[in-house]
């Protein structure tokens, strides 16, 4: 199958180069995964630039997360047929033709959206439901504070947020990220760099949770 490796290890964009491996095959609770499309991550970037090495055991070719159609499964699964369309998260080796993936971090692509636009759903969604709403237990008609609003979890997190019924207070540095934030669907919309958070957080009555990713310890 064809690849993207980084040459020499690390480096600018141009590293990336087509090359060759040998096609995967998936093992005992796997899937093997036809790969239409992956996603781009600040992980990948940081990793292609020689920041942020993989994981031992995980692949050394960058991506975290697919959507294609299932191609091979592996002993044991059940849930997933060959042709299945489905997205996917993943520890490396989305940058490729063919991926396998544990089983159980698959998920079928959501009706209404192509493989591209499916692609960058596992990441932030995953991110988003489990701290926002597992761990942080929102619930309609609460109040999700959001700080770096307009990273990739933060947008995500804001239209998940307001799907779930709950208000959404953002902040981000600069009037046009205030202004972007405002427009995915924030009710209250700050400027980290002009506005005084803290006065006007508690004028609209204060946080059910805080979705914090620039805080100090």
């Amino acid at each position: 199958m064809r690849v993207i490796e980084i040459e020499g290890g690390s480096g600018p964009a141009e590293a990336l180069k087509i090359a060759e491996r040998p096609d995967p095959v998936a093992g005992p609770g796997q899937v093997l995964i036809r790969v239409r499309a992956a996603g781009v991550n600040r992980p990948d970037l940081l990793q292609r630039s020689g920041g942020y090495p993989p994981p031992p055991g995980a692949s050394d070719i960058l991506g975290l997360e697919i959507a294609g159609e299932i191609a091979g499964v592996g002993e044991g699964v059940t849930r997933w047929q060959v042709g299945d369309r489905v997205c996917a998260l993943l520890g490396g080796g989305g940058y490729a033709e063919q991926a396998v993936v544990d089983a159980r971090h698959v998920l079928p692509i959501p009706e209404g959206l192509d493989f591209v636009q499916a692609a960058v759903l596992p990441e932030t969604v995953f991110t988003v439901f489990a701290n926002v709403f597992e761990g942080g237990g929102l619930k309609a008609g609460e109040t999700l504070l959001i700080h770096g609003a307009t990273s990739g979890i933060g947008v995500t997190a804001i239209q998940m947020a307001k799907a779930a019924g709950a208000k959404v207070i953002a902040t981000s540095r600069g009037a046009d990220k205030a202004k972007a934030a405002k427009a995915l669907g924030a009710d209250i919309s700050l400027d980290a760099s002009a506005d005084d958070l803290e006065a006007q957080i508690k004028a609209a009555g204060g946080a059910d949770v805080v979705l914090d990713m620039v805080g100090r310890d």
